[in-house]
């Protein structure tokens, strides 16, 4: 019965033993690994490694790169594709005095003869239009925005759906050309408008001496 138990207990002894030695060479390894990652990250993060490194591969005819600096250059790169995936923001142009919803406007002076005129003008083909007049002390600071606006020095300063023409002798060459219909067509009157209406181009003509209209 002695023999017996001895016999069964053996195995039981090698197969601790076994257990424990091989954790001991686990362990060793684990500290060995751990001890090898340390060498590694001062070697490739110390200044005085990353010095010495760049020295031996430059020797050599080679180029070494840190990890600080493949970290540093991989920022830079995805800072770069950031800002070209980042949505441009469209700069607004500055709203000028024109305003393409409105057939026509006048901003003149009521004591201005051309002024009078463009009005006669409009009215004789019944158009609806938006009259400012620059004299009155609430309007008086727009006449120095809208001779730079249109590079015009004199009045009336005459849009057509938002767009400057110039002054009444540019109305009257729109009217005398049989331009002045399409002129005050809506963006989409126009877009719906036969291809020899759309072809028509309404040129500015700013003035910088208003002569006075022949009368009629």
């Amino acid at each position: 019965m002695t023999m017996a138990t001895d016999e069964t207990k053996k195995p039981s002894w090698t197969a601790d033993a076994t257990e424990k030695v091989m954790h001991a060479l686990n362990r060793a390894d684990e500290i060995g690994g751990e001890v090898r990652d340390f060498l590694q990250d001062k070697m490739a993060t110390d200044p005085r490694y990353v010095q010495a490194r760049k020295a031996m591969a430059k020797l050599l005819g080679r180029e070494y790169v840190s990890k600080d600096e493949q970290a540093s250059a991989a920022t830079k790169v995805a800072a770069k594709k950031a800002a070209v995936a980042a949505p441009t923001v469209a700069k607004v142009a500055p709203k000028g005095y024109g305003d393409a919803s409105i057939k026509a406007q006048i901003y003149g002076k009521k004591s201005c003869p051309w002024s009078g005129r463009a009005i006669t003008l409009l009215e004789k083909h019944k158009v609806d239009f938006d009259w400012v007049d620059l004299e009155e002390p609430e309007h008086e600071a727009k006449l120095v925005p809208l001779t730079v606006e249109t590079n015009q020095h004199t009045v009336p300063f005459v849009y057509l759906r938002g767009k400057f023409v110039g002054g009444f002798n540019a109305l009257s060459e729109i009217e005398r050309l049989g331009q002045l219909e399409v002129a005050m067509m809506s963006a989409d009157e126009l877009a719906k408008a036969p291809a020899h209406l759309r072809a028509v181009e309404v040129v500015a003509r700013p003035n910088t001496d208003e002569t006075a209209p022949a009368e009629e």
